[in-house]
């Protein structure tokens, strides 16, 4: 796998700058050939494994935030639904995901809130 490629992958899923996919790429190519072997892509799938579900769940609601506001609004629900879970939410299912994930009803999303209901709900909700 060259870095062009896995640059592709990544700017397809976000969140990794330029720097930073070089520096990653960097601590596992053994070989210093610019890219990535099997053997190489296991140890880089592993280092990006260790990352804990709560920090993967931030990153998700950073990239699903887009006005900084920190919070998710329907609008920014539906793309990150629509991007990341491959599912694009109907109206139906985009009310049915607020009810379940806005908890105190203040018509948005806290990251509390969607870190405490996100994965299994949110998939339930595409499923239907």
């Amino acid at each position: 796998i060259t870095y062009d490629e896995l640059e592709a992958v990544f700017a397809d899923i976000g969140g990794l700058s330029r720097e930073a996919l070089r520096k990653m790429i960097a601590s596992v190519d053994e070989d210093d050939d610019g890219c990535i072997d099997f053997q190489e892509f296991l140890a880089l799938t592993m280092k990006l494994q260790s990352d804990s579900t709560e920090d993967k769940l931030k990153k998700l609601f950073s990239l699903m935030e887009a006005d900084g506001d920190r919070f998710l609004t329907k609008e920014e629900l539906s793309a990150g639904m629509s991007k990341f879970l491959g599912c694009d939410p109907t109206a139906e299912q985009l009310e049915n995901a607020l009810n379940v994930l806005d908890v105190n009803r203040d018509g948005k999303v806290s990251y509390r809130e969607f870190a405490d209901s996100f994965l299994c709900r949110l998939t339930i909700i595409c499923d239907q």
